[in-house]
C-alpha cells in the first residue's frame, strides 16, 4: 500500500451537495483521511447526488496516488439518521423493545448494504451507551436500553450485522454516556460513578462490541474522575490507552467525536489533536474549519512523538486498506424496508391499564417537536402520523396539530414529544389526560410516568415506520407486544 502521512489521521465534514474544492485537493495530497456526512449541512441530496459526490473525492484520492478515503455517516436509526433516501429503521430502543438480538443484527447488515451500495464505509453506530439517567437528553431512545446485559447483546449483534456486510461499526461513546444529565454537544458533563459500577455497567456493551469485532470505537467529550480525575476521555490517556488499548484489549481504530462539540471546546483545536494523538486516538473529526482541517496534519508532524505518529498511521492504513470508499452499485432495498417496518411493530410498548376500545370518535392532541429531523423525509411526523390513523380511523378521527385536543365526545388520545424534558408540555399532557384517555409517548417513552394511571403506548421514536406502527397498535390492528427496555421513574 502507499505510504500515508499524518493527513491519514485527520477526517473532515464540509457544507453543501459536492465536496468543495480545497478538500478534494487535501485528499489528493494526502492531508485528509477520512469524510464525515452530514444531512443538516446539506451533504445529502439524493442518492445519484451522494454518489457523484464521493465519486469526486476518490478520483481525488486515485490521482495522488492513494487508496480511496473511508466515508462515514452516523446512520444509527431513530432520531439519528442521515440518509433518508434509503429504508429507515426505528430506534435502538425500539429494537431493544423488540427483545429479539437477531433484529438488532439483520437491521444492522440491512442499514450497511444500503450505505455500501452509495459508497459509504464507516457508520458511527452502534450506540452502547447504557441509558440508566431518565433525564439524558442526548442518548435516550439511541441507547438499546438500561440494563447492561441487554445493552451488550444488542450492540455486539448490531457490530456483526454492519462488519459482515463490509461497513465498519463504531460503538459509542466510549467509555459511556448514559448515565448524565447533560448534552455533550453543549457542555462537558461529568460521570461521577466508581470504577465499579463503570467496569459492571457502563464498559460491559463495549467489551461485547469489541469482541463481536468493531472496527473502530468513538471516544466521549466526558470526564470520568474515577479513571482520569483531570481530563475528558478524547484526550485521556489513562482512558484510550490504558483501559481501552492494555485493559479491554482494543486492536482497531480509535476515534473522536466531533470536535465542533461544546464538550471539548474549551481546549484548543490544535492542542486537542496533539494531546488526543499522544492520548490514543487515530482519528481525529475535525467536522468543520478548512483552515483548521488543512493544518491538523502539520500539527500533528510537528508536535506528536514519532512512534505513535507512526503506531496511529499504521491502524488508519489497515482500516483504510479494509474500509476505504466502495465503488456503488445498484441496491434495491424493499426487504430492508420490509424489515424494518416489522421491528417498528414489534417495538410498540403498552403499558399501565388496559386500552379502551376505539370503535367511536377519536380525538388526538398531538404535540410537534421542537426540533424536527433534517432529512427532509423524515421532517414532518405530524402528517405522517394523521395520515396513517386517518387510514385506519376515517372519518371518526379529529386530529390537532398543536397539543390542542379537538371538539367531541370521543376517546382522547394524547401524543407526546419529549414531555419529559419540557415542563409545559408535560403540565399540559397530565392536564389533558386527567379525565381519562390514551398517552402515545412518541419519542421518550419515560413521558408514560407523567400520568401512569392511563394506558400509554411507547413507540420510542417518530421515523414513519414507527408512527405507523403506532397507528395500527392504537386502532387494534396489532397486539403492541413489545417490552419495556429502560425503568420509568
Amino acid at each position: 500500500m502507499t505510504r500515508l502521512g499524518t493527513g491519514a489521521l485527520v477526517w473532515a465534514g464540509f457544507d453543501g451537495a459536492t465536496v468543495p474544492g480545497a478538500l478534494l485537493e487535501a485528499i489528493r495530497d494526502g492531508k485528509i483521511g477520512g469524510l464525515v456526512l452530514f444531512a443538516f449541512r446539506g451533504n445529502v441530496r439524493s442518492k445519484d447526488q451522494v454518489r457523484g459526490m464521493l465519486r469526486e473525492a476518490q478520483d481525488a484520492a486515485r490521482r495522488g496516488g492513494l487508496p480511496p478515503v473511508p466515508v462515514a455517516v452516523d446512520q444509527e436509526g431513530g432520531s439519528v439518521v442521515r440518509i433518508g433516501y434509503r429504508a429507515v429503521f426505528p430506534s435502538a430502543m425500539a429494537i431493544g423493545a423488540t427483545g429479539d438480538p437477531a433484529l438488532a443484527e439483520a437491521a444492522a447488515r440491512a442499514v450497511a448494504l444500503g450505505l455500501r451500495a452509495d459508497g459509504i464505509t464507516v457508520n458511527h453506530a452502534p450506540v452502547c451507551d447504557v441509558n440508566v439517567e431518565s433525564r439524558n437528553p442526548v442518548i435516550g431512545t439511541r441507547s438499546f436500553g438500561d440494563v447492561p446485559e441487554r445493552v451488550a447483546e444488542f450492540a455486539a449483534a448490531w457490530v456483526r450485522g454492519s462488519e459482515r456486510a463490509g461497513v465498519a461499526s463504531t460503538p459509542k461513546h466510549f467509555p459511556g454516556h448514559g448515565d448524565t444529565s447533560q448534552d455533550s454537544h453543549f457542555t462537558r458533563p461529568d460521570v461521577a460513578a466508581d470504577r465499579a459500577t463503570l467496569e459492571r455497567r457502563d464498559l460491559a456493551p463495549f467489551r461485547a462490541a469489541f469482541a463481536a469485532g468493531a472496527a473502530t470505537v468513538m471516544s466521549a467529550h466526558i470526564r470520568y474522575p474515577a479513571l482520569d480525575p483531570d481530563a475528558p476521555a478524547t484526550i485521556s490517556r489513562p482512558i484510550l490507552t490504558d483501559l481501552l488499548r492494555r485493559e479491554l484489549g482494543f486492536a482497531g481504530l480509535s476515534m473522536t467525536d466531533s470536535l465542533d462539540m461544546s464538550g471539548i471546546s474549551d481546549v484548543s483545536i490544535d492542542d486537542v489533536v496533539v494531546t488526543g494523538l499522544e492520548a490514543g486516538v487515530d482519528a481525529m473529526m475535525v467536522t468543520s474549519g478548512l483552515d483548521r482541517q488543512l493544518a491538523a496534519a502539520a500539527w500533528i508532524a510537528d508536535r506528536v512523538k514519532p512512534e505513535r505518529v507512526r503506531e496511529a498511521i499504521g491502524r488508519a492504513a489497515t482500516f483504510r486498506e479494509r474500509f476505504g470508499g466502495a465503488e456503488p452499485v445498484e441496491f434495491a432495498d424493499r426487504a430492508a424496508r420490509d424489515l424494518s417496518a416489522e421491528i417498528a411493530e414489534r417495538s410498540i410498548t403498552h403499558v399501565g391499564p388496559p386500552l379502551p376500545r376505539l370503535d367511536a370518535q377519536v380525538r388526538v392532541a398531538y404535540f410537534p417537536p421542537k426540533s424536527a429531523s433534517p432529512v427532509e423525509e423524515l421532517a414532518t411526523p405530524a402528517n405522517v402520523l394523521e395520515k396513517e390513523l386517518r387510514s385506519r380511523f376515517g372519518d371518526r378521527l379529529r386530529f390537532g396539530a398543536d397539543g390542542s385536543a379537538p371538539a367531541g365526545d370521543g376517546v382522547l388520545v394524547v401524543c407526546s414529544t419529549n414531555a419529559t424534558f419540557q415542563p409545559e408540555q408535560a403540565a399540559r399532557v397530565r392536564q389533558l389526560l386527567a379525565d381519562g384517555g390514551v398517552l402515545c409517548a412518541t419519542r421518550s417513552p419515560y413521558d408514560a410516568s407523567l400520568v401512569p394511571s392511563r394506558p400509554a403506548l411507547l413507540s420510542y421514536g417518530d421515523v414513519p415506520v414507527s408512527l405507523a406502527a403506532l397507528a395500527q397498535a392504537l386502532a387494534g390492528a396489532r397486539p403492541a407486544a413489545g417490552r419495556l427496555p429502560v425503568r420509568l421513574p
